[in-house]
């Protein structure tokens, strides 16, 4: 279930993990698993009208509320879907932990290695345990085409709010952002994303907070630079930075320190085409086939089946 409005209007967990999460694995799932979406908003739906929601599932249904979708939900919204015997989880993507309510949940799905072992760290600290946690990564946006053969020159492109990015001042000129809000912007912007080499993945580093008031980003923007065969420069504080490309990834950085920023940058530009940017691609392609249709369509079976035991 993701929440429900305007499906179109924003780029975010309702697209990505609702519709189009189910438009990509559906065809590589065999027919005992099907997938529906549902829009739901605990604060418009009240628990009485949950009873005809929950007739339209069917008995012994895995059901997965996403993220915000989830906000406001009671268990009086919840008890007939449990009278149905559905198996009731959450897609917390990087909504703090502190806003969770870990009683409403016989599982949980991680869209980050990061947010995989918070979760299971605050569910040993409520003695809850055995609360199955599953990782299923944030893919990228289908809408991106699938890339030209043909050699491209340097560019480096941020793309998503201005904000979420840590530029310096001696490389920003060099540096084209993108501003994305909405779908829409993303959509109209694919031919100029195409162009990119480097994807600009600096983040600021948090300001210091409890592990429950943070959030656990997916590797939403390394995932997306490898659908577009390009290199990504990230910092080495980036939630799952360092996990999902390796430490000796030449073009991660430290966000702390801006030289390493700009020495990193200047590494890249100068490095293309060369054996390092080579290898670099390589942990893209990689990465790419970690959020494949078919990957994606194979954990999710492997969710079905560890929640439904």
């Amino acid at each position: 279930m993701r929440r429900a409005g305007k499906p179109l209007r924003h780029l975010g967990s309702a697209v990505m993990r609702g519709d189009q999460l189910a438009r990509l694995i559906r065809p590589h799932l065999s027919a005992e698993i099907r997938v529906h979406v549902l829009p739901f908003h605990a604060g418009l739906i009240p628990p009485v009208a949950m009873r005809a929601i929950a007739l339209s599932v069917p008995r012994g249904s895995v059901v997965v509320f996403v993220k915000s979708a989830a906000k406001g939900l009671t268990a009086e919204h919840l008890e007939p879907l449990r009278r149905r015997g559905a198996r009731i989880g959450l897609d917390s993507i990087d909504w703090p932990l502190d806003a969770i309510d870990f009683d409403l949940f016989d599982f949980h799905i991680a869209a980050s290695l990061a947010g995989k072992a918070a979760l299971e760290e605050r569910l040993r600290s409520l003695e809850m345990a055995d609360t199955p946690v599953e990782l299923l990564h944030h893919h990228y946006d289908p809408m991106i085409p699938l890339p030209g053969r043909e050699v491209r020159p340097f560019r480096c492109g941020y793309v998503g709010e201005p904000p979420n990015a840590l530029i310096p001042d001696r490389i920003a000129g060099e540096i084209d952002t993108v501003e994305v809000h909405y779908a829409a912007d993303f959509e109209k912007a694919l031919g100029r994303i195409a162009e990119f080499t480097l994807h600009y993945g600096v983040r600021p580093v948090p300001a210091p907070s409890t592990s429950g008031a943070r959030q656990y980003k997916p590797f939403t923007k390394g995932f997306t630079a490898a659908a577009f065969e390009a290199n990504i420069l990230v910092n080495r504080e980036a939630d799952d930075a360092v996990s999902m490309l390796g430490e000796d990834y030449p073009f991660l950085v430290s966000a702390s320190d801006l030289d390493s920023v700009v020495a990193g940058f200047e590494r890249a530009k100068s490095g293309v085409g060369s054996t390092e940017w080579r290898e670099g691609l390589e942990r893209m392609r990689v990465l790419k086939e970690l959020v494949a249709p078919a990957a994606l369509a194979a954990r999710m079976r492997d969710i079905v089946s560890v929640v439904s035991a």
